[in-house]
């Protein structure tokens, strides 16, 4: 296959975008590690990226020519793509691995990053196939009609909404409700206050004039 068809069918974006993407969180998260851990934060997060950018460019690469051999195309089922990632992890942390840390990373490498191609591709799949059906799901209209569905919620909100998450993003109307509990539970709790203050101030009052007659007397 000539350089051309390869650009047409694999752009060069499809590598350098992922790859600038990784190399700019190992800068954050190298940065952040640099402080806690190290005396010169700067160089270990530019170590950190450029191992990252170096890990996104050999994965990214090596799946594009896998997934060109093995003419696999955007049309293709998403299980077609499993095996290529598999094996992109592999060839990545094995080759990386060998480079930056020795001979004896290898095998650990190509384990630990095929295991990484594995499940991420798993992972994208189904988050993928979750918003196709969200989309093929939501209600049509005609020209004339006014459309009343509701507009396809971020998929952050829809995992942090769903039965599996510990935690919930609440709707303004919600988080109003919400609120107008609490204050009407801190009103109740007030009133309650009142009423021991005034009870406690009446039985002083008793006292005091309990005292006062026994002082006439």
């Amino acid at each position: 296959m000539d350089q051309t068809s390869w650009k047409k069918l694999y752009p060069v974006e499809h590598v350098l975008i992922p790859a600038l993407k990784a190399g700019a969180s190992g800068l954050v998260v190298g940065g952040a590690a640099g402080i806690l851990r190290s005396s010169t934060p700067g160089l270990f997060a530019i170590a950190s990226g450029l191992q990252c950018a170096a890990l996104g460019t050999t994965f990214y690469a090596t799946r594009g020519a896998i997934l060109q051999a093995w003419q696999i195309t955007a049309s293709s089922p998403p299980q077609d793509r499993i095996y290529p990632s598999t094996l992109a992890g592999g060839i990545t942390g094995g080759t990386i691995g060998g480079l930056t840390r020795g001979r004896a990373n290898i095998i650990p490498g190509i384990i630990m990053f095929s295991v990484f191609g594995f499940a991420g591709q798993h992972l994208y799949n189904a988050l993928d196939a979750n918003h196709q059906l969200s989309l093929t799901n939501q209600p049509t209209t005609d020209a004339l009609e006014t459309p009343t569905a509701r507009p396809l919620e971020p998929r952050w909100r829809r995992m942090l909404n769903s039965r599996w998450s510990p935690m919930k993003v609440l709707s303004d109307e919600e988080y109003e409700q919400l609120l107008k509990e609490k204050l009407v539970r801190v009103e109740a709790e007030l009133a309650m206050v009142e009423d021991n203050i005034e009870e406690i101030q009446q039985k002083a009052r008793d006292g005091e004039k309990a005292d006062g007659k026994d002082g006439t007397h």
